[in-house]
């Protein structure tokens, strides 16, 4: 294993180990890693090999205890990167970067959000909420996780790409919504659920899915206009 894999290996035995990690998400492109192993080594699957990984915190966090967890990534090798303009916070190693997302709710709110439980804070951001509420649980390396289920992240992708300003990111998100959807798609009970998740999505969502999987993926393309009529 690579060291950056070992690396978040012990990021996330340290997180479990105060019992703060069911409480987080592991959202971002490292869910393709997780998602390689869930489906029994897919290789349809791409694996990108990026030295980000993003935390979601949900909106509202809930927390039992406090645990500061600057101090626990500094004693991993992690020193905290302030950025003056965002007032976000980064954790930064040579080998991995971390930061912290949460969904944005409501008013549109400049500043980060404060998780004081964690002593961190989060950038709040547009479509995460669906990667908050549609999330399932699996062990790997005897460490329990928490992901968004593969159905919600495609849509997901879609979703952001078009937020993209970077050509080579957005060209990232659509490929890997095109391979992992089209792999959901041989498989019933991620059919029904790919169908669901996309049925609870607001209409104008729903149009913007369909709007670039027309000429992505005529399978998905069809399969979710032929169950989901758009007004």
């Amino acid at each position: 294993m690579e060291e950056k894999y070992e690396l978040l290996s012990s990021v996330l035995k340290a997180l479990q180990t105060e019992g703060i990690l069911d409480g987080l998400v592991i959202v971002g492109s490292w869910c393709q890693y997780y998602y390689r192993i869930l489906f029994d080594n897919a290789h349809e699957i791409p694996l990108l090999r990026t030295l980000d990984i993003d935390f979601l915190v949900p909106n509202p966090a809930r927390f039992k205890s406090r645990v500061d967890v600057p101090e626990l990534l500094n004693l991993l090798g992690f020193d905290s990167d302030f950025d003056y303009s965002t007032g976000l916070v980064k954790y930064v190693h040579p080998d991995l970067e971390i930061q912290f997302l949460t969904p944005a709710l409501g008013r549109a709110k400049e500043t980060p959000y404060e998780i004081k439980k964690l002593n961190i804070n989060a950038e709040g951001l547009t479509y995460m909420k669906m990667l908050q509420d549609y999330t399932f649980a699996m062990t790997h390396n005897d460490v329990a996780i928490r992901l968004p289920e593969p159905e919600a992240y495609i849509l997901h992708k879609i979703l952001i790409s078009l937020k993209r300003k970077d050509a080579a990111k957005k060209e990232n998100d659509l490929m890997a919504a095109k391979s992992i959807g089209e792999l959901c798609l041989e498989y019933e009970a991620r059919r029904q659920r790919l169908e669901t998740i996309y049925a609870d999505l607001p209409k104008k969502w729903q149009r913007t899915v369909s709007g670039v999987l027309e000429p992505l993926s005529s399978e998905l393309y069809s399969f979710l206009t032929a169950t989901n009529r758009l007004i």
